[in-house]
């Protein structure tokens, strides 16, 4: 799988490369590049003992087209290894994978003084609102027409050129069946669009909006096709100058043939004080429905992409509750010092409190172009809800540098 992934790949990125490389030639003075190489390290710990190690080098590339677009392209070379060392030994390791990553023609033009209309198109970064119901890098387009307070956008993309490991799609049985075959490299085939709408300040100091997304299954003859829509209306403002606030509900549609519904919301409130310190504080509560009605319509909240509520436990964004409180300050120039908690619940099951979570993390950026960190944490599951559940805990060291 490892040396598929990379032959069918390695081609696609440098050919990427080379069509920029081409579009350079009458930019050549323009052109701005570089290389960033980053190492993670990760140490974890529970039922067993095991180390992920990721090694990446980031080619890049950025150049303007004309006076109201650019394009950015870059390729991706990665080392992954994940060693088990307890309580047996194993690994798996993937020694090379060359792939494109963030390729993007992006531009601006003003219509009028209050007109204007905006474009991204290619291997691009996409999310909705709240990044619990899709958030990955697609390819794919979005368009943004700005007129006075509103903003519409609408997008569309295809998955089926994204690894599975980048885009964790797991709508329905099929996309665990792929998810758990190590022959199939690629992320279900889906179709994805998008409409939009953000009311800025309609309100003062708030903007409104509404998100709308749809995922079309594009499964193969003899596979079940689950269709899926999301609404999601957003309010996010600010009280006074330090604190802001999000609130955001999304409700699920979905076909596999027969009619399905399901429901998330979140919340979030952050105080800031640069004047203490840089201090910042964020409280958040993320919430994704279950299956609350037996028989009925009603089912476990699917996102596209599927996401974790943490980051120790393996806690899935589906039939899940999630509060958080976290902090991070400034004390020195360029050191940045944090600390959360959290508690995790699922409240269809029998007992709803599934454990709670502890997490520190320090950065250090030397110099504008390094980046030092190191982050540890521990979950304290239930142990009325899971007597075989054992403490979990990791800790993790990471640099960058960036030439």
């Amino acid at each position: 799988m490892n040396r598929l992934r990379s032959s069918r790949t390695a081609p696609r990125a440098l050919a990427c490369l080379a069509l920029v490389a081409v579009l350079c030639a009458g930019n050549a003075f323009a052109l701005d590049f570089g290389l960033t190489l980053s190492n993670d390290s990760e140490l974890s710990g529970g039922g067993g003992l095991s180390l992920s190690q990721s090694d990446s080098a980031v080619l890049w590339l950025s150049l303007p087209i004309g006076a109201s677009s650019s394009i950015y392209a870059s390729a991706v070379y990665e080392f992954s290894g994940d060693f088990t060392y307890l309580p047996s030994y194993s690994d798996r390791v993937r020694w090379y994978s060359i792939t494109a990553g963030r390729v993007e023609w992006e531009g601006f033009v003003g219509l009028s003084e209050s007109m204007g209309l905006g474009w991204s198109v290619g291997r691009i970064p996409l999310q909705d609102y709240s990044g619990r119901v899709l958030n990955g890098l697609l390819d794919g387009a979005v368009v943004r027409l700005s007129a006075g307070q509103a903003i519409v956008s609408a997008a569309v993309a295809y998955t089926g050129l994204t690894f599975k490991d980048d885009a964790m799609i797991l709508i329905d049985a099929d996309d665990e069946s792929a998810w758990s075959d190590d022959e199939v490299a690629f992320a279900p085939r889906r179709l994805l669009a998008s409409l939009g709408l953000r009311l800025v300040e309609l309100v003062p100091f708030h903007d409104l909006g509404l998100d709308g997304w749809a995922q079309f299954d594009l499964a193969a003859a003899g596979g079940t096709a689950t269709h899926t829509q999301y609404a999601e209306p957003f309010i996010e403002g600010r009280v006074a100058r330090s604190i802001r606030w999000r609130l955001w509900g999304a409700a699920e549609f979905g076909q596999d043939p027969g009619f399905f519904y399901g429901m998330a919301a979140g919340g979030r409130i952050r105080l800031s004080a640069p004047e203490l310190a840089g201090l910042r504080v964020t409280a958040s509560c993320a919430w994704a429905g279950g299956d609350y009605d037996g028989d009925g319509a009603m089912r476990a909240f699917k996102p596209i992409t599927t996401g974790s509520l943490s980051s120790v436990a393996g806690t899935m964004f589906s039939d899940a509750l999630g509060a958080s409180l976290d902090a991070s300050f400034v004390p020195l120039r360029g050191l940045t010092i944090g600390a959360g908690c959290g508690a995790n619940f699922r409240p269809n099951g029998d007992d709803s409190y599934l454990g709670f979570e502890l997490t520190g993390r320090v950065e250090y950026k030397p110099a504008s172009d390094v980046t030092l960190g190191i982050e540890g944490g521990c979950f304290a599951p239930n142990a009325t809800a899971d007597p075989d559940a054992s403490l979990e805990w990791m800790a993790a060291a990471s640099a960058t540098l960036r030439l």
